[in-house]
């Protein structure tokens, strides 16, 4: 990762360049998320172990004391992905991370659902057939294969999402960007999706002169889960 030219120029990047800025951030792109950020989670760390700053136990405590705030409709950051020839979306607050492909290895399980088990930071998580899950299969009945860009590098990645208590990464053939969406963006689905994708879609919205699909993440896990059993 390309280094940033000054020490201070780090300082609360992710709030001027990062996905809370402007996104002028040169290294955005291939992290997709600040929270894929080295220099982000370093700062993380350095806050942490430091004392907490003059009033900031109160601050919060006053905080989650208020009523919770309603929905103001306003734009929302989403992952947009490919699986496939279908640009979809899911909510960045589902989201954990985006990786690297590495090896998904095969567990004894009856679910047709589950391709294996991947290792992702040292934790195992299951990995699920996404495209089979959306009926996306490819005409020999198996998932697409790993899509490779003109330099002969896969730009297929692993998607980590989940829940609070649940966790699960699938492959996708190609990751886009976040987008921020806002509410009188999104249209209806259009009859012509595939019946499994159409059930777990909230939604259709336009990016980059093409339809992107948002998917119901809710909806997503429960089958996910369901199909686990």
């Amino acid at each position: 990762m390309t280094s940033l030219p000054l020490a201070e120029d780090r300082t609360d990047c992710w709030s001027r360049v990062g996905v809370w800025g402007d996104r002028s951030c040169p290294e955005l792109p291939p992290v997709v998320h600040c929270h894929n950020c080295p220099i982000f989670s370093a700062a993380g760390r350095r806050f942490l172990a430091g004392p907490a700053p003059d009033g900031y136990l109160e601050a919060w405590t006053a905080r989650l004391a208020e009523p919770e705030e309603r929905d103001t409709g306003e734009a929302r950051g989403v992952l947009i992905f490919r699986l496939g020839d279908e640009w979809l979306a899911l909510p960045v607050v589902a989201l954990r991370e985006v990786v690297a492909l590495r090896p998904i290895r095969r567990i004894p399980f009856q679910a047709a659902l589950l391709a294996g088990a991947v290792n992702v930071r040292g934790e195992l998580h299951l990995a699920v057939r996404i495209h089979s899950l959306l009926g996306l299969v490819g005409t020999n009945g198996h998932a697409h294969t790993p899509s490779i860009s003109s330099s002969g590098e896969s730009k297929s990645r692993l998607i980590v999402a989940g829940g609070d208590k649940e966790t699960w990464v699938f492959c996708v053939d190609e990751v886009d960007r976040v987008f921020r969406l806002t509410p009188n963006e999104l249209k209806p689905v259009p009859p012509t999706l595939g019946r499994a994708l159409a059930r777990m879609t909230r939604g259709v919205f336009r990016s980059q002169n093409r339809a992107v699909g948002l998917l119901d993440e809710a909806r997503l896990f429960d089958v996910i889960r369901a199909g686990l059993r």
